[in-house]
């Protein structure tokens, strides 16, 4: 049985407009981030955790069916587990410049990796968000606690902006020599 569907995401984004709550407040009353409700709200099953979707419904008095937890393989709430490099510099992470800082799309690990280290630069991968040691989602940062996977680089004499323009273009020129 499919715990996720459209149908729920589009039923408690309803609910959420229909109590005219924006997905910025609705985030903050969850505990979660704007990003995961909007993702959520797109139909995206990983975007949030179990316990986060159960919040919502809660904040939103929308009744949803869940079964119990077994331990039984994962359901289509859990995400698919990841691996992502936590370092800004690694040439598997694409850096972005949002709100004034820079925020990293970790590239999947190559198949059949090992599952320690990361392939591009040998540093230890992290199999959890590094905070709240949630399993890791796709994108940058947690789905739980809104902490970002990979760390900040240090910046000198430029903006965030610039950083990590530049820093893309360095990577396109890199991965055009593969």
């Amino acid at each position: 049985m499919e715990l996720f569907t459209t149908d729920l995401a589009m039923k408690l984004r309803n609910a959420r407009r229909a109590r005219k709550l924006s997905q910025a407040a609705l985030a903050r009353e969850a505990g979660c981030t704007q990003s995961a409700i909007s993702m959520m709200e797109l139909g995206r099953a990983d975007a949030i955790s179990r316990e986060t979707l159960m919040k919502l419904a809660k904040i939103l008095e929308v009744d949803i069916d869940l079964p119990p937890i077994t331990d039984s393989p994962a359901t289509s709430l859990s995400p698919v587990k990841r691996l992502c490099c936590p370092q800004g510099e690694c040439p598997s992470n694409t850096p972005f410049a949002v709100a004034g800082t820079v925020s990293f799309w970790p590239k999947h690990q190559p198949a059949g990796h090992n599952g320690d280290f990361c392939a591009y630069c040998g540093e230890v991968l992290l199999h959890a968000c590094p905070e709240c040691q949630a399993p890791l989602n796709e994108g940058g940062h947690c789905a739980r606690c809104g902490s970002s996977y990979v760390n900040q680089p240090l910046l000198t004499d430029t903006t965030p902006d610039a950083w990590a323009a530049s820093r893309r273009q360095q990577l396109a020129e890199w991965r055009a020599l593969l």
